[in-house]
């Protein structure tokens, strides 16, 4: 069962480890997990699930995904020691990213990590590591191509003017400490629209078939996220319309119906996919107190204790808004306490008239607010998680000045 707030629960949480809170439901992540993975497995026999570190990397979050044996995929040093630290071993461990420094790049060679290779001097630098361990090693590429108004072009090797091909060809002739094994394709985040991935799959296929014939067997796909949530929509969008919009099969349908056509069932690869947003984010709300309520230019407007230094994607989506009142709804406007204009959580929705000291939880706020929140004004703050049995766990303490200005120099720890 996930977790049912009440008012007076939130009060008892906030008493006891301040306001703003973030709150990790752990059922509900868990099952996001479950029925992802079954998703996939019914409809693909060789499947693997792994989470994408950088959505949200609290420590709490990963070691509930390794519990349940998804993959780690991370794209940073930083985020491959979180992994490590908590238990994953190398092979358990994918790593994608644009910049993989040549020390790091070493340590998930020597680790067994899955490697794919974004640009021509990570291949060089491969190289030099096989040489120099004796080793040959395996790796994959990531691989780009337009779909739709996805315009995903930074990352890897184009597939539409030859880049791609070329290099699989440079790696064969160039290249001999390296051998690939697979091919990473990621086209774009919170995609509405399954056909994309459909599109993806297809031209992929066309492009595995001239692999072929340079007698490269693919031992595995990765075709990376992108996979929207519910409860949360760009700014241009309804929330009520955006979650209709939603139905995993069809993702599912999309991806596999040209896979199971192309693989009789003993070649199948394996098919990788590493959603973050999808699996993390419904799972999180955020508890926060109104302080202030004023009217501006006609329009009520309330001030909570929430910022967009920890919400940081209102800047471009909208967030399910709930309240425990039942006064009649008006429109609202919802600031945060930053002194800056744009810390606006929310314009224009319709929440009951509420009054100073009133609790708002905001939802779907697990992808990327914690990864990308930032010590602005006012210290981050603490974030609890409640277990499927109901246990509540404090996962990382209320920040203080003391803890913000180790890092500098002449400061020491205590």
């Amino acid at each position: 069962m996930t977790m049912q707030m009440t008012k007076e629960k939130s009060e008892e949480l906030i008493e006891k480890f301040g306001s703003p809170l973030f709150l990790l439901d752990e059922s509900l992540f868990i099952k996001r997990i479950n029925e992802v993975r079954d998703a996939f497995t019914k409809s693909y026999s060789n499947f693997k699930l792994a989470y994408s570190f950088k959505t949200n990397y609290l420590k709490r979050v990963c070691e509930l995904a390794l519990r349940k044996n998804v993959l780690a995929e991370v794209i940073s040093g930083f985020e491959y020691d979180i992994a490590k630290s908590i238990g994953y071993n190398g092979k358990q461990i994918i790593v994608n990213g644009p910049y993989k420094p040549f020390n790091e790049l070493t340590k998930y060679v020597q680790d067994s990590c899955i490697i794919n290779v974004d640009n021509k001097e990570e291949l060089v630098n491969l190289n030099k590591i096989a040489k120099y361990l004796h080793k040959t090693i395996n790796i994959g590429i990531r691989v780009n191509l337009k779909v739709g108004e996805l315009p995903w072009s930074k990352f890897g090797f184009s597939l539409e003017n030859g880049e791609s091909l070329s290099v699989i060809k440079e790696i064969i002739n160039e290249h001999s400490s390296l051998k690939l094994k697979g091919l990473h394709l990621h086209i774009g985040t919170s995609i509405l629209n399954p056909d994309y991935y459909k599109k993806a799959v297809l031209n992929l296929l066309l492009f595995i078939r001239e692999v072929e014939k340079l007698n490269i067997k693919i031992d595995y796909i990765d075709l990376g996220g992108g996979f929207p949530s519910k409860d949360a929509c760009p700014l241009n969008e309804k929330i009520e319309d955006w979650n209709n919009k939603i139905n995993l099969k069809d993702f599912v349908n999309s991806i596999c119906e040209p896979l199971n056509k192309y693989y009789s069932e003993k070649e199948k690869p394996l098919l990788i996919i590493e959603p973050g947003r999808l699996l993390i984010d419904e799972s999180f709300s955020l508890i926060s107190k109104v302080f202030s309520i004023k009217n501006i230019k006609g329009i009520n407007s309330i001030f909570i204790d929430a910022g967009v230094n920890i919400i940081p994607s209102a800047y471009y989506r909208k967030h399910k808004i709930e309240t425990f009142s039942e006064r009649p709804k008006e429109l609202t406007d919802v600031y945060g306490p930053l002194c800056m204009q744009v810390d606006l959580i929310e314009s224009g929705i319709e929440l009951p008239k509420l009054e100073e000291g009133e609790i708002l939880i905001i939802k779907t706020v697990g992808a990327y607010e914690l990864s990308q929140s930032m010590q602005f004004i006012r210290g981050r703050p603490a974030v609890i998680s409640i277990s499927p049995s109901g246990e509540i766990n404090l996962c990382r303490r209320k920040e203080t000045y003391k803890e913000i200005l180790q890092c500098e120099m002449g400061e020491k720890d205590e």
